[in-house]
């Protein structure tokens, strides 16, 4: 069977590794990137099965982000990480679900494998 693949846009170092480490223990192909432009960018060379996103980053927020991945990947599904973005707007932007910090890797890890179940 083949790995799903994740990509995690965030730009706090240890966030990214945090999240990496947290999803590759569950048998993932993990990229990630520091930035929603960077992310976008690797949209247009692989394809990803879930793409996980702070909403809070320089050069490109995960609102925007959601926004440009939906435009063009519809059915790429989205989890926002934020600790005080708009929920409302984010899902009406497309996102798949939003996650409110703090939140628990046990509780990230179930929102992954839920997601990734119901799009087999």
């Amino acid at each position: 069977m083949e790995k799903k693949r994740i990509l995690i846009a965030d730009d706090e170092k240890a966030v990214r590794i945090m999240l990496a480490e947290a999803l590759k223990h569950h048998n993932y192909e993990i990229d990630v990137v520091a930035n929603g432009v960077e992310a976008i960018n690797y949209v247009k060379i692989r394809s990803y099965d879930l793409i996980i996103t702070d909403y809070m980053m320089p050069e490109m927020d995960g609102l925007e982000l959601t926004r440009r991945i939906r435009s063009k990947y519809p059915s790429i599904p989205i989890i926002v990480v934020t600790g005080n973005g708009p929920q409302q707007d984010l899902l009406k932007s497309g996102a798949t679900a939003c996650i409110m910090k703090p939140f628990s890797v046990f509780e990230l890890q179930n929102r992954v494998k839920n997601i990734l179940n119901t799009q087999s």
